[in-house]
């Protein structure tokens, strides 16, 4: 690895690779578009986590209606678990590293989560219901961001496919105890 490229095997993920062809099969594969948008995501993560403990410190000394929800969820939701989606996505053999990819995870996690937030204070389930379907399609992209599970590394990405499954099993209860749930 050198100067942000790394050589990958062309038949590992549909990457962006740029450079010739060296006739082994294997392309150079431009890591700085992948950095980049992995220090966007932490960068977000931070802001959010530091959103949350403010949250909290207004909601200590005035408290107001779903101040600790929302603390609780810039911090876990906002930044903890996007902080564990992107960097398990960096920790997987063949991600999918498309940039509108990419970009879509970091769009659509951030946009829902902030959907669901408005509909938990304006008290609209239809509203939490929306934002719930948006964080679910963004977990369904960083599942499909992992990549093939090849025998090498089947264990990673069935751990990160995993954790995804498992946040996204949270989307619902969270819809469900907002009393968002379909029928409620």
């Amino acid at each position: 690895m050198s100067g942000g490229r790394r050589v990958v095997d062309a038949r590992d993920a549909p990457a962006e690779r740029t450079g010739p062809d060296d006739g082994t099969g294997a392309t150079a594969l431009d890591t700085s578009a992948v950095v980049g948008d992995a220090l966007a995501s932490v960068a977000v993560a931070g802001v959010l986590i530091v959103a949350g403990g403010l949250v909290a410190a207004v909601n200590s000394a005035a408290p107001f209606d779903h101040g600790s929800w929302l603390a609780a969820y810039l911090v876990l939701v906002g930044g903890v678990a996007q902080l564990v989606l992107s960097a398990g996505g960096l920790a997987l053999p063949a991600p999918v590293c498309w940039t509108w990819l990419r970009r879509a995870q970091l769009a659509l996690w951030n946009v829902g989560i902030a959907i669901v937030a408005v509909g938990v204070f304006t008290d609209v389930p239809a509203v939490v219901v929306a934002g719930s379907v948006v964080v679910l399609g963004a977990l369904a992209a960083f599942a499909y961001g992992a990549g093939p599970a090849r025998p090498q590394a089947a264990g990673r990405v069935t751990l990160y496919r995993l954790v995804v499954m498992v946040l996204a099993i949270s989307v619902v209860i969270g819809s469900v105890l907002a009393g968002a749930a379909p029928g409620s």
